[in-house]
């Protein structure tokens, strides 16, 4: 009687719970099917593909532009002004006169000394033709030779002194600014004017830190102007400039090595007006050329993990795209772009502007473009020729 009302209670206890438990699972289907109703979460990105160039490493010193032909004329001895033969700022010739000094007193002197140079010629010569004869002695003969002598060489210290007081030009150049007026006493040592040479050739001399390599001769450099307006005009280019020669030694005050290096200007076609003690910005190469992957800088993401941007592969269902994440290193940044090195694939579509949103396989739109090709946010053409103009090596297509 027992076991009757115990199996009864039983199975009234495990119909109830089957019941409950055929609801409870007929409510989550539901709320699944409730769910599944919804589309699959997505984010619209823009994209960009994957390309390459060869980037060379260069760092930018300062430089200064030599005339090779240039010179700061200056007067040896003092005197009065008598000739100004040139005006600030002329085109001289080679010897043409700049300035004469007063030499009358020079040239009065001069006179005597050719008169007494006479006179001790003549009694040379009768002194030793006495002396072939033993009229005289060789003591006479020697004292007549050593008074010529003497004669003659202050005629030659005087035709120096008389040399010295009239500076000239040694080479056809442009002459700087100057004050000088006839009548006015100069000192010795004086600067008179700056001179500098007609050349088609410049030199620009920098210093390079002693822990980059060093420059071969003949070696390649770009220069720049420095001025307010290069940073908003893209049309001015960079001089060529070669190598040709280096310092032996370090400088010893910031260990690094002096290099002089050779624009030719009759060869540029954009020439950028330089002038002698100018400042330049000269942008030096310090590796060899190495290919590089390009992406956009709103492409690279970053945690804990490090660095790393999505890959973008079409969707199985032909909806749109999964977004796959892939570290990378990013060894470099020009103009807006990202140098990786290694971990893409030329070609591949990666998430540029709103790449932040993504996670691991998430469903992704592109924004709407043209074509896929072009679907980069930015014009890589422009971007390939910007690195390869601002490195010195041409894009490899």
């Amino acid at each position: 009687m027992k076991f009757r009302r115990w199996s009864i209670a039983i199975f009234a206890c495990v119909l109830t719970f089957g019941g409950l438990a055929a609801f409870k699972v007929l409510e989550i289907k539901q709320a699944i099917a409730f769910g599944e109703s919804f589309p699959e979460h997505s984010e619209t990105v823009e994209t960009a593909q994957v390309s390459t160039v060869l980037y060379q490493k260069k760092i930018d010193v300062m430089g200064t532009v030599l005339a090779p032909k240039q010179l700061l004329i200056t007067n040896e001895l003092a005197g009065q002004i008598v000739t100004v033969g040139f005006r600030s700022g002329d085109i001289v010739e080679e010897n043409q006169v700049l300035l004469a000094l007063d030499v009358a007193t020079e040239k009065a002197n001069l006179a005597a000394a050719k008169a007494r140079a006479e006179l001790a010629q003549s009694v040379y010569r009768r002194t030793r033709n006495l002396q072939k004869s033993s009229a005289v002695s060789q003591e006479e003969l020697d004292r007549a030779k050593a008074d010529l002598t003497s004669t003659l060489a202050e005629i030659e210290v005087l035709n120096s002194t008389i040399s010295k007081k009239t500076i000239k030009a040694p080479f056809k150049g442009r002459v700087g600014i100057h004050r000088f007026e006839v009548g006015q006493y100069l000192q010795s040592n004086s600067e008179i004017t700056q001179l500098l040479g007609e050349s088609n050739v410049l030199w620009v001399d920098f210093h390079v830190p002693q822990f980059y390599p060093g420059l071969a001769v003949g070696a390649q450099v770009g220069v720049h102007s420095i001025n307010a307006q290069r940073a908003k005009s893209s049309s001015e280019q960079a001089l060529v400039a070669s190598i040709l020669a280096s310092d032996t030694v370090l400088n010893d005050m910031h260990r690094s090595r002096l290099y002089r290096a050779s624009i030719d200007l009759s060869v540029e076609v954009n020439q950028v007006p330089l002038s002698h003690n100018a400042s330049v910005e000269v942008i030096v190469p310090v590796s060899e050329p190495i290919s590089y992957f390009t992406v956009s800088t709103s492409a690279i993401q970053q945690d804990n993990l490090g660095e790393y941007v999505y890959v973008l592969s079409p969707d199985d269902k032909g909806q749109g795209y999964r977004a796959h994440r892939q570290q990378v290193n990013v060894s470099e940044t020009v103009d807006g772009m990202v140098l990786i090195a290694t971990n893409l694939v030329e070609g591949d579509t990666i998430a540029t502007a709103g790449a932040f949103k993504l996670a691991e396989g998430m469903l992704t739109y592109t924004r709407e473009r043209p074509s896929l090709a072009n679907n980069t946010g930015v014009n890589d053409t422009a971007v390939n020729n910007t690195i390869a103009s601002n490195t010195g090596v041409e894009e490899a297509h």
